[in-house]
Formats: structure tokens, C-alpha cells, sequence
């Protein structure tokens, strides 16, 4: 049997999704399962079993769609059709990626939908991510004649994201060349929120609170500091780096997305706004605190003590789903008026966690 996964964005959501992949590889053992996802989110499944063979193709084939795309589209469908899948496992609610699916001669489809027809699962955007793609992995295993499995609780699943030991060694000799010792250190990523599709910089908590939160993860839990984040974060973590009244570590844009989450296993803590980070981190095991203003801790938090959400409860929030569509006040208030303190309590709640399953 030949299974097609189909992931294409984003990030972080590929990394929720890994639950309903290891669903997948257990209930069909024999199977050879496939995923097709974008260049900028391979990386996520490399060296991860769940994934027999990745397909790899170019963001704007699907979300930037020219002239110049309608070719690699039509390659894109003969190949697959070359492969003769028997069935596809679609973790989107997109109707063009559905249509490529037909076009591709797919027979089997398995999809979300807003209703609960034949082989779709209900996309129910006030429960967990990571609980909805396990039902709708769960319900292909299925039909597809694989075995049955116990619904399993949120905090059953785990995310998880495979480290080689070629990428273990050189994370370490980085962390080496800066006096950094597993454990001893803090990453903070004031950035995120911006991909190849879409640039959500409401989700991002205020760089001078990052600043004041730094002074104080540093003082009470003697962690030294450490920036970190992708290329298009560099000039935030710089104005950070600029603003503290103390030495910190700037690693923001210096290496690929694989070192980084290596990095991110020997670090003490994270703290990161709701982006991919915050997902690869639990990916990792890392004790990690997500910061969620317009979007929901409900959906997106990744399950386990040692992930832990910082929010301002305000009447309105959350107000993002598939797309922020605007904040009724002048500011983003559930962002603004969190403090440095209440971060403080989360991070404080986290490092007591990790210590209880030490």
C-alpha cells in the first residue's frame, strides 16, 4: 500500500502533525507513507522514520500561483500519477491542494472538512491541532483496513523532531565556542510569526518586555541569555541585543533550521511567541513557554507540564484563526498589557515542572 501525505504549511503545523504520522506508521506498518511538503518545511521530518521517501516542491506552486507555475504544476501531477498511491492523507482545508489531489489520480482522499462527511474529519478550530490531525490519521488507518487504536488524550501525544548525531556534535562545538554548557542557558525568540505565506507580527510579544524579561531569567535563575530565530528575525533580536543594559548571545539568522533545533535540546528554557519555534522546542524535549496573545493556547500549546502558556485573559482574544482579521482596539491590547511579570510566573511554573520529572 502507498500512502500520500500531504503537508505543505506550515512549519510549526507539521511538527503538531507528527502525532497523526506516528499514528499512521503504527496502524499501517506495511505501508510505504510518502509526504509531500514544501522546501521550507522538509527539514521538520529529516531522519524521522514516520516518512518513508519526502517529496519536496516550491511554496508558490500552491500559494503563489503565475504563469510561470502552471508547468512545475502539471509535473507535479504527472509524477505523482506515476506513483500510483492508493490513498492521501490531506492535513489541510485547502480546496485547490484537494483538487491537485483528484488531478493526481488519488483514489482514496482523506481530508478536512466543515462537516463530518465520508472520509473527512470535522475541523474544529477550538480543539487542539494536534488532536483533530490524530482523528483524521486515525479514521485513514481505518478505512484502509489498518489496526484500531485507543483515542488517546491530548497529553498522550508527542511531538517529535529527530536529531542526528553529526547535528548533536556541531551544535555543540557552537554552543563551546561561546562558554555555553548544557542546561545554562535561555533561548529567547523575540521574532516569529512570518513565513513564505503570510506575516502575522501580531503574534510577537514587545521587544522591551523580552528585554525585561531576559534581565530577569538571568538574575533569578542565573541562565545566561540566548537570541535565536530565523534570517527575517535578525533586526528584532538586534534591537534587542542593543537595548539590554547586559551581555547576550545573538544567534539569530547564523544557522539552518536543524542546528538551531539541536541547540534548542541542550538549552535550559525557551521562550518564544506562538511560531514554529515553540513546536520544534517540544519536538526536541525542551521545556519551553509559549507567549499567545490574538491566537489560542487551547489549540496550539504543545501538550506536557514542560510547555507552558503566558497569556492575558481579555474577553476578545483569541480572534485568530485561519487569519488575523484585526484587533477591535487601537493596540493589541492581549500583547501590550502582558507584563514581564506574568512571563516571569510561567517560566518560574515551567523550571518547576522540569525539576518535579527530573
Amino acid at each position: 500500500m502507498k500512502v500520500l501525505v500531504v503537508k505543505l504549511h506550515a512549519l510549526g503545523d507539521l511538527v503538531i502533525a507528527t502525532p497523526a504520522l506516528r499514528r499512521l506508521r503504527d496502524g499501517l506498518p506495511d505501508a510505504r507513507i510518502d509526504l509531500l511538503t514544501t522546501s521550507w518545511c522538509a527539514p521538520v521530518l529529516m531522519n524521522n522514520p514516520l516518512i518513508d521517501r519526502t517529496v519536496v516542491i516550491e511554496n508558490d506552486i500552491f500559494f503563489k500561483p503565475r504563469p510561470n507555475t502552471v508547468v512545475p504544476f502539471l509535473r507535479l501531477v504527472h509524477r505523482l500519477r506515476r506513483e500510483d498511491y492508493d490513498s492521501a492523507v490531506i492535513f489541510h482545508r485547502h480546496r485547490l491542494v484537494e483538487l491537485f489531489i483528484r488531478l493526481a489520480g488519488i483514489p482514496r482522499r482523506f481530508y478536512f472538512d466543515g462537516d463530518n462527511t465520508h472520509n473527512s474529519v470535522h475541523l474544529d478550530e477550538r480543539r487542539h491541532s494536534a488532536l483533530t490531525a490524530w482523528e483524521l490519521a486515525d479514521l485513514a488507518v481505518r478505512e484502509l483496513g489498518g489496526d484500531r487504536a485507543a483515542v488517546p488524550s491530548l497529553e498522550d501525544l508527542k511531538y517529535e523532531w529527530r536529531i542526528s548525531p553529526d547535528e548533536m556534535e556541531s551544535a555543540d562545538a557552537i554552543l563551546t565556542s561561546f562558554g555555553l554548557t548544557a542546561g545554562g542557558f535561555a533561548v529567547l525568540l523575540p521574532g516569529g510569526g512570518v513565513n513564505p505565506n503570510i506575516s502575522n507580527t501580531e503574534r510577537r510579544w514587545p521587544v522591551d518586555r523580552f528585554v525585561e524579561l531576559a534581565g530577569r531569567i538571568e538574575g533569578e535563575l542565573g541562565l545566561r541569555i540566548v537570541l535565536a530565530g530565523a534570517e527575517n528575525d535578525r533586526e528584532v533580536a538586534d534591537w534587542m541585543e542593543s537595548s539590554s543594559n547586559r551581555p547576550l548571545i545573538n544567534l539569530c539568522g547564523m544557522y539552518d533550521l536543524r542546528i538551531t533545533a539541536a541547540i534548542f535540546k541542550r538549552s535550559g528554557l525557551i521562550v518564544c511567541n506562538d511560531s514554529g519555534p515553540l513546536h520544534i522546542a517540544a519536538g526536541v524535549g525542551a521545556p519551553v513557554v509559549g507567549i499567545f496573545g490574538p491566537t489560542s493556547q487551547k489549540q496550539k500549546l504543545p501538550p506536557g507540564g514542560t510547555s507552558v502558556a503566558a497569556c492575558r485573559d481579555i474577553p476578545c482574544r483569541p480572534c485568530y484563526f485561519s487569519v488575523f482579521k484585526g484587533c477591535i482596539f487601537d493596540s493589541i491590547r492581549c500583547m501590550e498589557e502582558l507584563t514581564a511579570e506574568e512571563v516571569m510566573s510561567a517560566v518560574l511554573t515551567v523550571h518547576k515542572n522540569v525539576k518535579k520529572s527530573a
